[in-house]
């Protein structure tokens, strides 16, 4: 009496082959969905960067030329700024004008012009914050404006992920001589 040997069914194998993609797709998708919430967080940041160099250019302008000067300034810099990162009430810096962070160290330009960038410092930063001070500001200064926004990771909403991201817009320029 020869025993052969049973092949499994057709039906069976494929079954099985399809429990097996089944497995394969629960181990990866967590994986895939990782990547692609990255991939849309880093896009956020990058947008919100840009928005703030941009917003930092239009902020300095207003110092270059003189429109605000002295001291004082420090709200209405930061209502400017936070005006040009708001847009048909969308913003991707929430909260902006509690969570704007400033920084302008002025010093006279000398002779050379730009001699005074010497003697200028940049803002300290720890963690989510950084060093905040807005010296005075008049005609012929050499002048560092930093801009700094503490961003709340989009997956904190989803209880993933928590922490922030300090963004840092820095801008060195000097005053017209108004």
């Amino acid at each position: 009496m020869s025993h052969a040997r049973r092949q499994p069914s057709t039906l069976l194998r494929r079954a099985r082959e399809r429990g097996a993609t089944t497995l394969e797709f629960v181990l990866i998708l967590p994986f895939f969905l990782l990547v692609v919430f990255m991939i849309v967080e880093f896009g956020l940041a990058f947008a919100a960067q840009e928005l703030l160099d941009n917003a930092a250019r239009d902020g300095a302008r207003l110092l270059r030329i003189g429109t605000l000067k002295d001291g004082g300034y420090s709200t209405a810099l930061a209502t400017a700024i936070c005006n040009d990162l708001t847009s048909s009430s969308f913003t991707l810096l929430p909260s902006c004008a509690q969570n704007i962070q400033l920084y302008v160290a002025a010093a006279p330009s000398g002779t050379p012009a730009g001699s005074g960038f010497a003697s200028l410092k940049t803002a300290t930063v720890t963690g989510p914050t950084m060093t905040q001070s807005t010296a005075a500001v008049s005609a012929n200064n050499d002048v560092v404006m930093q801009i700094g926004f503490a961003l709340p990771w989009s997956l904190q909403g989803l209880s993933l992920v928590t922490g922030t991201t300090m963004l840092m817009s820095t801008i060195a320029f000097q005053t017209e001589p108004y």
